[in-house]
């Protein structure tokens, strides 16, 4: 993976953790997988990234409302992000 691939997967997980942080009620998976589509993304890539933000602890799911929560450590990793 080459030094600009890794920077723009940062930039869009900095993106999706901060859109997850936006109130206490999260961003629903929908709305999230509509704007990478935009852009782009497939389905699987789409669930391959929101997978390894959760299981990287930067992002909790809840999947009865399908919705997107930001943790304490990917607010804390967002804000290294670009810095």
């Amino acid at each position: 993976m080459t030094n600009n691939q890794i920077k723009a997967l940062q930039s869009i997980g900095k993106g999706i953790i901060e859109s997850c942080n936006i109130d206490s009620i999260g961003a629903p998976s929908g709305a999230i997988y509509a704007a990478l589509m935009g852009h782009g993304a497939s389905l699987n890539q789409f669930q391959s990234i929101m997978n390894t933000l959760v299981n990287s602890g930067f992002l909790t799911h809840d999947s009865e409302c399908h919705t997107y929560h930001a943790t304490d450590s990917g607010i804390a990793w967002s804000n290294k992000v670009g810095a």
